[in-house]
């Protein structure tokens, strides 16, 4: 499995005899908890022994809830794929374990957008958010240039439907509210191409794609 922790970033960790019916370990290492674990660190492996977890919230909607759930692994896969093995930022650390926080106690209808606000807010973390510029009320469409985030009605970025600009800036203020299908699709559409030309990698939402 993998996790993202506070001091070491991203890790591989195994956990020996998790699933026996007589091990602590099981209850505290299901998929999006917050632990505090005890690792057998060993230099120069990609998987390290857990050997203590203790969970620190219990997160049930995020447990139980579909749309919950999905909003959970869309915010943990892009962590996953944009951080580096092994390092530490205590500010995406923060940024995650607060959403998920916040994503559990959303209404189900409203968790993507919570899952769209954190994604944004990644890639202020990392250097390259965009700007919430504003958009004159007539704009049908916005324009958002890659290079520097900024939103126009015409030029050579990827463009957003303007509902759809509109519910992505609402996410970033924190007022979460349901999504269409269609703006869903746009949403993934962006943030992939964003992060993927910021990172020079191909950056999809494979969770969105399985889960839709």
């Amino acid at each position: 499995m993998t996790a993202y922790s506070r001091e070491l970033g991203k890790l591989g960790l195994v956990a020996k005899g998790a699933r026996t019916a007589s091990s602590s370990l099981g209850s505290a290492l299901e998929p999006l908890t917050h632990v505090r674990c005890q690792v057998y660190h060993a230099k120069n492996r990609e998987l390290h022994t857990v050997s203590k977890a203790e969970s620190l919230s219990t997160r049930r909607q995020l447990q139980s809830s579909y749309e919950h759930l999905r909003c959970g692994l869309l915010m943990c896969e892009l962590v996953m794929r944009t951080q580096d093995q092994e390092q530490a930022d205590p500010d995406v650390f923060e940024l995650l374990r607060k959403a998920l926080d916040v994503a559990d106690g959303v209404n189900p209808d409203c968790a993507y957008s919570v899952s769209v606000a954190m994604r944004l807010r990644l890639a202020e973390v990392m250097g390259f958010g965009i700007r919430r510029d504003p958009c004159a009320p007539d704009w049908q469409s916005v324009s958002i240039d890659v290079s520097d985030g900024g939103a126009t009605q015409h030029g050579h970025g990827i463009r957003l439907a303007r509902a759809t600009y509109d519910a992505m800036i609402r996410s970033l203020r924190g007022q979460w509210a349901p999504a269409t299908d269609q703006m869903q699709l746009e949403l993934e559409s962006f943030i992939g191409m964003y992060f993927s030309h910021h990172l020079d990698s191909r950056i999809t939402s494979r969770t969105f794609t399985a889960l839709q």
